[in-house]
């Protein structure tokens, strides 16, 4: 359909395509506008002089783009441009742009050819709206909506660029990564590839993002943008638990429920980099993508490189509004879970940590099923010579002295009593003292010599960017699920990778082997779940080490955080939620006082706070006494009657995001029938007056039935809130449940 607008601008021409929710707005073959939306929001992009594409609106969906926001096309002081261009790179909101290109903020790419000089000359040559699939990168699958594919070309004809856009249907956010294509006959290198770059008005935003370390992961940061440049990154190999791959920019009024935010995901496990940029145009500049800090991919002739992809989401309504958004986003098109009913595990780690024997495993596996649980999973130190931190790993065979019977024997008993059967492994690792090491020390990353290695709790890690060590681990844990009939595999990562080179690789590659190291890893990943149809993943890094949605793609389930501590783990958790659905949460209820960090809660505050997510055991039960094991009996059975408010509802925050587990915290849980209300009183008050807990997200139209004893209306919960009597010693828990009439 062709339709004529006049607009304040000029005359366009209008082409609509109903089917892709595109329209298409051309003056000349240098001025090309593209309208991208759907039901919620729009996406302006603008061609300008035939090769800047620009960002023109970000928002709440338009009826119509009239550009009432001109672009500065004033050619000021130590502006760059060409001679024919009417705007400069300097001043433009760019979606891309390249680095000594004019553009001195910072850039999606660093490009060079084969005499290392910068590749600037960028063309728009066309557009398309074919849907792309992703093969070896974790991305949005299964899921509805309008593809747009802009091309460009750089270096004389000779590299093919295609900045790659996907608006979902049914969600106000957009998908965008950019691919590369050495279409010449000579060495092209990538030194910086974003997956995005956006370029907005200055609201006054700040950022919120998400740092912390082992055992402490999650910590929020709400910061003011000064003028400057701020980041966030990882050179660890993965994603870490210091900083997640995560950053939004919010208003200064955002709340629970107010205010407007524009928040950036990247799907990807490795070293990433996260810039926020504000600077003299009044645009404020953000950046993501890969790190180009140990990043240089050379490509070949007819060689493709491909960024991961990056989901950005914009709203009005506040952190609740973000949290609901981020989690059925990923519940619905990256989250791939076979755990369709309740599992519930008994892991042996606190129970005997590396100590683990046959005898300990039938006396775990009476115990879990004693109280209802159907999974057990034997942690560290089923193998061969692993008695502690120092014993071996990458050989993966049976310790017979501790199993005379083989792991086969505690599967075939697990079973009988119809529950699943899981093991540890960390595949990714080795040590010097393995067979394994000594038939193939040239399989080691950043290895040179012994003498010089890099250890990590005593351990080496396997270069999983050499397809033969990605055969071998697929091999190696295909027949040790095989042979011992492994429902479910605890796949651990202890440390992080230093240094990063690929022993034999020539020197032109050595740049790509931090990239080709998590491609390794997803293609073991995917060869394993393709093999092993209901095979149950857990990811863990020494917990939250590798909470990314790269990972959360290729796995079922994440033990987010090595504190079993409950209240501690609660404040991960309800911190979590403002990125991932609670479905993907591993929690273990645990002994008292905690072993960590030495804390005394309440056996029913350690359930409730533990059944978030897959409610789990990690604790010596037969030193119990039978009226706390009635309590757990009757609590996992209540859990299963709430497996789906528990484990596949959406968590919204009633409290802000809080960086210490000892202030009280409240989150709301609402499925399809029910809305579960937590909250956790932290440390007591001398003063003993009731409180007030507004519920902010229920429906203002609605009445609820409140624990099934009286009902109110959504707008006096919302408001008024809900009552939470006082109490008296530390850390108790209170649960409220609601019911729409």
């Amino acid at each position: 359909m062709v339709i004529n607008i006049l607009s304040n601008r000029s005359e366009w021409t209008f082409y609509f395509s109903k089917v892709f929710n595109l329209i298409l707005q051309s003056t000349n073959k240098n001025q090309i506008l593209f309208h991208l939306y759907n039901t919620q929001i729009s996406y302006v992009i603008e061609i300008i002089d035939g090769k800047f594409v620009t960002n023109r609106y970000f928002g709440p969906k338009l009826p119509y783009f009239s550009g009432s926001t001109s672009l500065d096309n004033g050619k000021h002081a130590f502006s760059i441009y060409q001679q024919e261009d009417a705007f400069s790179v300097s001043s433009l909101p760019l979606e891309y742009s390249v680095s000594q290109s004019g553009d001195y903020r910072e850039t999606s790419a660093e490009l060079n050819d084969k005499f290392n000089l910068p590749i600037i000359d960028m063309k728009y040559v066309r557009y398309d709206q074919e849907k792309v699939e992703l093969s070896s990168l974790p991305h949005i699958r299964q899921a509805k909506g309008s593809s747009l594919n802009i091309h460009l070309i750089g270096n004389n004809g000779r590299l093919a660029i295609t900045i790659h856009y996907f608006l979902l249907n049914d969600f106000p956010s957009i998908i965008r990564w950019i691919s590369y294509k050495n279409i010449g006959k000579s060495l092209i290198h990538i030194k910086k590839a974003d997956s995005l770059q956006l370029d907005v008005p200055n609201r006054e935003w700040k950022t919120l993002s998400f740092y912390g370390t082992h055992a402490s992961e999650f910590i929020p940061s709400i910061k003011p943008i000064f003028d400057g440049k701020v980041e966030i990154n990882s050179t660890r190999g993965s994603s870490s638990p210091q900083h997640q791959p995560f950053i939004a920019l919010i208003d200064k009024n955002f709340t629970l429920d107010r205010g407007k935010f524009i928040s950036c995901n990247l799907i990807w496990s490795g070293n990433f980099r996260i810039s926020i940029e504000k600077e003299q145009e009044n645009y404020v500049r953000l950046n993501a993508g890969v790190n180009n800090k140990l990043f240089n991919y050379t490509l070949r002739p007819s060689e493709q490189f491909i960024t991961p992809q990056a989901i950005i989401t914009t709203g009005q309504n506040g952190l609740g509004e973000m949290s609901r958004l981020s989690q059925e986003i990923i519940s619905n098109y990256i989250v791939n879970s076979r755990i369709q009913q309740p599992l519930i595990a008994l892991n042996t780690w606190e129970m005997s940590y590396f100590d683990v024997t046959e005898n300990k495993c039938i006396k775990a596996l009476n115990q879990a099923e004693k109280i209802g649980a159907n999974l057990l999973v034997i942690d560290d130190g089923w193998f061969n010579n692993r008695n502690s931190e120092k014993g071996q790993l990458g050989d993966w065979i049976p310790d017979y002295n501790k199993f005379p019977n083989g792991l086969k024997y505690i599967a075939e008993l697990t079973h009988k009593k119809e529950m699943k059967f899981g093991i540890w492994i960390e595949p990714e690792m080795v040590t010097t003292s393995s067979d394994l090491f000594k038939k193939h020390p040239d399989w080691v990353l950043g290895l040179d010599s012994v003498e010089r290695a890099l250890y990590s709790r005593n351990q080496l890690v396997l270069d999983l960017s050499k397809k033969e060590v990605q055969n071998y681990l697929i091999n190696i844990i295909s027949n040790l699920i095989i042979e011992n009939r492994i429902d479910y595999l605890k796949w651990d990562f202890n440390r992080q990778l230093a240094p990063i080179f690929s022993q034999g690789r020539s020197a032109l590659d050595q740049g790509k082997v931090g990239f080709d190291y998590i491609l390794g890893l997803y293609r073991i990943l995917s060869s394993l779940r393709e093999k092993f149809k209901n095979l149950i993943i857990e990811n863990c890094a020494a917990g939250g080490g590798r909470m990314d949605l790269g990972m959360v793609y290729f796995t079922d389930q994440t033990w987010i955080s090595d504190l079993t501590d409950a209240l501690g783990r609660f404040r991960i958790i309800t911190n979590m939620a403002t990125i991932y659905p609670i479905r993907i949460f591993s929690s273990h209820f645990s002994k008292s006082p905690n072993e960590q960090d030495g804390r005394i809660l309440p056996i029913e505050t350690r359930l409730v706070l533990s059944s978030l997510g897959s409610l789990g055991f990690e604790l010596n039960l037969e030193l119990m006494g039978e009226d706390q094991i009635d309590k757990i009996k009757s609590y996992v059975k209540k859990y299963k009657e709430e497996y789906s408010l528990m484990h596949d509802s959406v968590c919204l925050p009633l409290t802000p995001l809080r960086e210490k587990a000892t202030m009280p915290m409240a989150i709301m849980l609402k499925d399809a029938k029910k809305i579960g209300v937590i909250y956790s009183y932290g440390a007591t008050d001398a003063v003993h007056i009731p409180r007030w807990l507004p519920l902010i997200f229920l429906d203002n139209k609605c009445d609820y039935k409140v624990n099934d004893d009286y009902s109110c209306s959504g707008v006096e919960l919302n408001n008024a809130g809900l009552t939470i009597f006082p109490v008296i010693g530390d850390f108790c828990v209170d649960v409220e449940y609601l019911k729409k009439e």
